[in-house]
Formats: C-alpha cells, sequence, structure tokens
C-alpha cells in the first residue's frame, strides 16, 4: 500500500503544479511523471531509513514522498522541463 500511495501522492502534486503553475511550459504526462518519480524517490529515501516499508504506510513516509514530490515539482519549475 506504501508504493501506491506514493504514487498518489506524485499524480497529486503533479496536478496542483500543473493547475497553479499554468505558465509552465511542457506537457502534463511530463509533469504527472517527473512528480510521480519524486514521491516515489522521497518514499524510497524514507524507507531506507526505517520510515515505513513499500507494503505498509506510515506517515513518515507519505510526508517524505510528498515532499521529494514537490521538490522534484520546484526542479522541474526551475528548469523549465
Amino acid at each position: 500500500m506504501g508504493l501506491l500511495s506514493w504514487i498518489i501522492i506524485g499524480l497529486l502534486v503533479g496536478i496542483f503544479i500543473r493547475r497553479y503553475f499554468p505558465g509552465r511550459p511542457g506537457g502534463r504526462a511530463a509533469t504527472l511523471v517527473l512528480s510521480t518519480i519524486g514521491a516515489l524517490i522521497g518514499g524510497y529515501i524514507s524507507s531506507y531509513f526505517g520510515f515505513g516499508t513499500l507494503a505498509l504506510m506510515d506517515v513518515r513516509s507519505e510526508l517524505m514522498a510528498l515532499a521529494g514530490a514537490l521538490v522534484m515539482g520546484v526542479v522541474i519549475k526551475i528548469l523549465r522541463i
């Protein structure tokens, strides 16, 4: 369930980025994919440090996935991908 929730968080952050930063170049799919990758990276980092696993949900790993997706969103906004 943890992996699935990380993907959902990444997709939601991608939708948020596309909605509230409309002047950004690039397509919707690229934004959704990159924010989902950011959420997965954040989730994997949190599970590496013991804040949850791929199979179980943990609030700390969900927050880390959210942070990873937001960081990736900021990075793609700065780089204008």
